[in-house]
C-alpha cells in the first residue's frame, strides 16, 4: 500500500457535498484498513457554507467510531476562502496538529 511510510493521515471533506460522503467513506475506510495505529486528521472543509453538515453528522456519515481504538482521531472543522488574506485560525490549528503528530512519530 502506499501509505506505508505514513506518519498520519489527513483526510479533507467537502461538509457542503452530501451525494458525495458515501464514496469519500469507501475511500478512507479503504486508506486506513491497514495501518489500525495511524493518525487520522479529518479536516471538515466548507463549513462557512449554508447547508453543510455538522462535525457530529460527518463523524456519522464516515463512521468513524469504526476506524479503530487504537488509532489517534482528530476532527476538525475549516473552511479557506480563496481571495481571503488570512489563514483561519482552525487551519491554523489543524497545521499545528499535523506538526505535532508527525513529530511524535519520528
Amino acid at each position: 500500500m502506499y501509505l506505508g511510510k505514513a506518519q498520519v493521515l489527513v483526510f479533507v471533506v467537502d461538509s457542503a457535498d452530501p451525494d458525495r460522503f458515501p464514496l469519500a467513506k469507501t475511500h478512507l475506510h479503504g486508506l486506513i484498513k491497514n495501518d489500525s495505529c495511524l493518525p487520522l486528521v479529518v479536516l471538515v472543509n466548507k463549513q462557512d457554507l449554508q447547508g453543510a453538515c455538522s462535525i457530529t453528522e460527518m463523524h456519522d456519515a464516515l463512521s468513524l467510531s469504526e476506524v479503530g481504538d487504537e488509532r489517534k482521531l482528530f476532527i476538525i472543522s475549516t473552511h479557506v476562502k480563496k481571495d481571503d488574506l488570512q489563514v483561519p485560525s482552525s487551519v491554523q490549528d489543524a497545521r499545528e496538529l499535523i506538526t505535532q503528530l508527525v513529530s511524535e512519530s519520528r
